[in-house]
């Protein structure tokens, strides 16, 4: 008996290895990149994503999600380097439907777009990694573009980027199995992947983790998050000498609670953001009508989470409009590379 169980466990361990790559995404070691100065994931390497949605996507250059060439030869065009988080980084979608390739594709190959989006960076990351790129002559670029999907990554307290790079995960990623490391990650983190589990073996309540409804539902001041997202962008104003350029392109429409909402619950502080982007000289392109059309025709452009529908990740539909908002910037741009500022928020 004890040995069928042994090998019944070998063999279940064996099947669940071979079949992994089609259920379980990977880890892809880390390494710094001394031109953006911080880690990234490791050039030449295939990053499978089977969470909401189902791609694999080649890594280039500095770390790049999805370009795995960079246009040194081609003395035209523009060239814009796109920031972001996970959105922008579009990992769960195949590299022809990501937003850099579908700009280059929609733009005959005039606008080549540098993804340098990685999942869970902020305001803070993209401006120290401007800094850096600004005193290295290994990639020259015209203008910066910021994806604003959440506005928490814009008001948030200016600090500097945590860019420590932690050889033992590295180590990890290369040595061992995907669905080992993905199995040992269910057990000591919850469902997000990054808080710590508390393991539990006695019955009854958690009284340790009952917080009280008001400390979860209590708004941050409206005043607060505005004010932060001016030192921000004064931050950037200083900190940047080139163009940049933001596309507005939030959660909306949501589906909530079975209903579709379309109206844009942070929209006050929308009206504010254009108008600092106003005075600073920063272009706006906004999504949300483009978003919304698609919605309504059925062509949603977030995909799954948590299963449930449209409340994730931009898909090849989001990536779509949001490249399309690229081609609207003015013609004048590519040649000048300086806005004009005679209505630098316009839509």
């Amino acid at each position: 008996m004890l040995c069928r169980w042994i090998v019944g466990m070998l063999l279940g361990t064996a099947l669940v290895g071979v079949t992994s790559p089609w259920f379980v995404r990977s880890y892809v070691p880390r390494i710094e990149d001394p031109t953006r100065g911080v880690a990234v994931l490791q050039p030449g390497s295939d990053y499978r994503w089977r969470s909401e949605g189902y791609a694999t996507t080649q890594i280039g250059p500095m770390g790049m999600p999805g370009k795995v060439t960079l246009e040194h030869e081609d003395p035209g065009g523009l060239r814009l380097a796109l920031w972001g988080d996970s959105q922008a980084e579009g990992v769960c979608v195949e590299d022809r439907e990501k937003i850099a390739a579908q700009v280059a594709r929609l733009s005959s190959n005039q606008i080549h777009v540098y993804p340098f989006a990685r999942s869970g960076d902020d305001c803070n990351d993209w401006i120290a990694q401007i800094t850096t790129l600004r005193d290295n002559d290994l990639v020259h670029v015209d203008a910066h573009v910021f994806l604003i999907v959440e506005w928490s990554d814009w008001t948030v307290e200016i600090a500097d980027a945590d860019e420590g790079l932690d050889p033992s995960r590295s180590k990890i990623s290369a040595t061992f199995p995907a669905f080992l490391i993905q199995a040992v990650r269910n057990i000591l983190t919850t469902g997000d992947g990054s808080t710590r589990r508390r393991l539990r073996f006695r019955p009854g309540p958690d009284r340790s983790q009952q917080v009280s409804i008001d400390s979860e539902t209590s708004g941050e001041p409206r005043l607060a998050k505005a004010e932060r997202l001016s030192g921000q962008l004064e931050r950037l104003r200083r900190q940047c000498d080139a163009p940049c350029i933001f596309v507005y392109a939030p959660l909306i429409p949501a589906i909530i609670d079975g209903e579709t909402l379309f109206n844009d619950p942070d929209q006050w502080l929308f009206d504010r953001f254009r108008r600092h982007c106003s005075a600073h000289g920063f272009y706006v392109l906004d999504a949300r009508d483009a978003m919304t059309a698609a919605a309504r025709v059925g062509d949603w452009p977030r995909g799954f989470h948590n299963g449930q529908f449209g409340v994730g990740h931009y898909n090849a539909t989001g990536n779509r409009i949001i490249a399309e908002q690229l081609l609207e910037i003015p013609d004048r741009f590519a040649s000048s590379v300086q806005p004009q500022h005679d209505d630098p928020a316009k839509d």
